[in-house]
């Protein structure tokens, strides 16, 4: 099934760059795509992209429920493949559960795998080949590109939308702790949300708390230096002992 999903956003990758280079204006079709029929590809496409939307993900999530999952290598395989899945996401194609997705499966990762500096985790990545490293099945590089190109854009759209980013830090915390699931129920949506928003210092940008934090947290302005206080002390307090909760 994971293999089949892996394809399927493959798949989905070549035929939107076969559609995005077949519909340039101006611009000669490439080779080997002269006479192929654009509107095939796009239903082709939407079709492909409906499956993965209505039965791979629910699928996968259902997999990793905490409930009913509590193997941490396994939960570490689901969450690279659902944030493979959206691989060939663009800014216009985001929404809530596009961008909960990818923060609470890449939170998720970053706290539970261990990531190599190699291009696969395999036997290389090992001192003893008898006992390999678990694998996520997908090149750790890839799956940092992935991230790394969305971060932007995904940034850009919690701006814009800040009722979708303040349910999609939340639904990082319940995956993070292991205390619920990503989707909510309509009855539990209906309680109350906190606000989140970025630090308010230059270099924290990005570093996203609750309204629930310390005001002097929240504006940034708790990074000023105590009478006294040096770099050591500085740097151990601001990284640590000011911050609560906090999704970065």
């Amino acid at each position: 099934i994971l293999y089949a999903a892996r394809l399927a956003v493959r798949v989905e990758g070549f035929l939107k760059f076969a559609l995005k280079k077949c519909t340039a204006p101006g611009q000669p079709r490439p080779r080997g795509l002269e006479f192929m029929e654009n509107w095939k590809v796009e239903k082709s496409m939407k079709d492909l992209r409906k499956t993965l939307d209505e039965r791979v993900i629910p699928m996968l999530e259902y997999w990793i429920d905490p409930i009913r999952c509590k193997n941490v290598d396994a939960s570490n395989l689901v969450h690279a493949h659902l944030i493979y899945l959206f691989k060939n996401y663009t800014y216009e194609e985001f929404d809530y559960r596009s961008i909960s997705v990818l923060l609470t499966s890449q939170v998720y990762l970053s706290i539970n795998h261990r990531f190599s500096n190699k291009a696969y985790d395999d036997l290389a990545d090992s001192s003893d080949p008898s006992k390999p490293p678990p694998s996520i099945q997908i090149a750790q590089s890839e799956i940092f590109d992935i991230i790394q190109g969305k971060r932007y854009h995904i940034l850009q759209y919690m701006k814009n939308n800040p009722e979708d980013a303040d349910a999609a830090m939340e639904a990082v915390v319940r995956i993070a702790t292991g205390t619920g699931p990503r989707a909510l129920t309509d009855r539990q949506k209906q309680m109350k949300q906190r606000r989140w928003k970025s630090i308010g210092h230059p270099t924290c940008y990005g570093r996203f708390v609750p309204d629930t934090e310390d005001e002097k947290l929240r504006d940034g302005s708790y990074r000023k230096p105590k009478a006294g206080e040096n770099f050591e002390k500085w740097m151990l307090r601001v990284t640590t002992k000011e911050v609560g909760i906090e999704v970065n």
